[in-house]
């Protein structure tokens, strides 16, 4: 299974601002909000959309990567991806919320793929 998200990137100055619209306009509350500290990024998901804030520094980067597939495991599509022709930029990589790899696929789409930490 694959869920798509739209990544989104703000200024710091608009974080919040930003946050507000997305939750109206999908008629949701913001699910998670989250620093990454090393990069000084600070996140939000709300419904379908990730946002990324930080400064212009900070999200050069990762601006580059266009949308982020959830998928139920890294090990089963790395090997699907290679076969088909994707290019494995970084990864995968452990990181708080569960494991991510950088893909460009055939066409050139830059993807985060992302399986999320399970509670088990």
């Amino acid at each position: 299974m694959t869920d798509r998200i739209l990544r989104l990137y703000t200024d710091k100055e608009k974080f919040e601002s930003t946050i507000a619209f997305y939750e109206n306009i999908q008629g949701t509350d913001c699910e998670m909000r989250f620093d990454i500290a090393e990069r000084d990024i600070q996140g939000a998901k709300i419904g379908g959309v990730l946002i990324l804030s930080g400064d212009k520094e900070a999200l050069d980067p990762v601006r580059d990567i266009q949308a982020i597939f959830y998928v139920d495991s890294l090990g089963e599509f790395e090997p699907w991806l290679k076969e088909n022709g994707a290019e494995i930029v970084h990864g995968p990589h452990s990181n708080a919320f569960g494991k991510n790899m950088m893909v460009r696929n055939p066409d050139g789409l830059l993807v985060e793929y992302f399986e999320a930490k399970t509670d088990s």
